[in-house]
């Protein structure tokens, strides 16, 4: 299957470099896997803040300046039933990891 990734918000990585965010590593298998979490950032993650899920990186990022929990977020993405290999949150300031 082809790797999907996906981005949505009114921010993108690109524009915003620094948190405050989240960083996860995520196993996923599939386009099915990576289109579970984005569901369910979809429906969490409201603008101005924004995230990108990467099956071929693996990398989940959440960012943005008005970011809910860090606790809420991982619980969402674990709720998917995909394995979180690890998770970071990222002050605001600090650098986001590409």
């Amino acid at each position: 299957m082809a790797a999907r990734d996906s981005a949505r918000g009114s921010l993108t990585l690109a524009s915003q470099s620094t948190g405050p965010a989240y960083n996860y590593t995520v196993k996923m298998t599939c386009g099915g896997c990576s289109g579970a979490i984005d569901r369910v950032l979809k429906k969490n993650i409201e603008a101005p803040n924004g995230y990108t899920v990467s099956l071929e990186t693996q990398k989940v990022v959440v960012f943005g300046p008005s970011l809910p929990p860090f606790d809420t977020i991982t619980e969402k993405i674990a709720k998917t039933g995909k394995q979180i290999i690890s998770k970071e949150e990222i002050a605001a300031g600090a650098p986001i990891p590409a």
